[in-house]
């Protein structure tokens, strides 16, 4: 007589074991407690350098043109501060469109980015006003020595029966733009064309 491949589970043995792992499952995990670095872990000096101004350009889109057919798109854009020792002050964030009108200010006050932290601003879907050549004129400070800002508009949208999302990195300019450079603020900005 041959014996069977499979192995007998007595049903109340397998449901013992079931249970077991449900409950390792159902167990909330301690918080983790922060740690002191790792004694081989390099620790990065504070930043020390005077303080400087700079600016950012970031691309984005607020719609992208296929023949007859437009796709409407939302922007977040992310900012960034990837140095983990210094904090900068973010001083303005506009917002322009393809012309280079400012369509939008959207800091009241300067906004202190602690080091790691990253601020976030959007613009809706429906919000057309910058058009296919939008961007944003990030302006910043902070010690000179400080790690670059980290900065990218994410654009997300429906297309026919998809789904269309895509990045775009800002670059930091040579020359740090001053508010006097900048266009007024346009107090009532029309869709943009373009």
């Amino acid at each position: 007589m041959r014996t069977s491949p499979f192995i007998f589970v007595p049903a109340f043995a397998l449901a013992i074991v079931m249970a077991c792992g449900s409950e390792q499952a159902a167990r909330p995990t301690p918080p983790v407690e922060p740690t002191e670095p790792a004694p081989n872990r390099p620790v990065e000096p504070p930043a020390r350098g005077q303080n400087r101004a700079r600016t950012v350009y970031v691309p984005a889109y607020s719609h992208l043109q296929s023949g007859e057919r437009r796709t409407l798109l939302a922007i977040t854009l992310s900012v960034r501060n990837v140095d983990p020792v210094a904090s900068i002050t973010l001083s303005h964030v506009d917002y322009y469109d393809t012309s280079g009108h400012r369509v939008r200010s959207y800091l009241d006050a300067p906004r202190v980015l602690e080091p790691l932290e990253t601020a976030e601003f959007s613009v809706e879907t429906l919000d057309e006003a910058g058009g296919s050549g939008a961007n944003f004129l990030v302006y910043w400070e902070g010690p000179s020595d400080a790690h670059p800002l980290l900065t990218e508009t994410v654009m997300a949208g429906h297309t026919g029966g998809g789904y269309l999302s895509f990045t775009s990195r800002g670059v930091e300019l040579a020359r740090p733009l001053s508010l006097e450079d900048a266009p007024p603020l346009d107090p009532d900005p029309a869709p943009s064309e373009g």
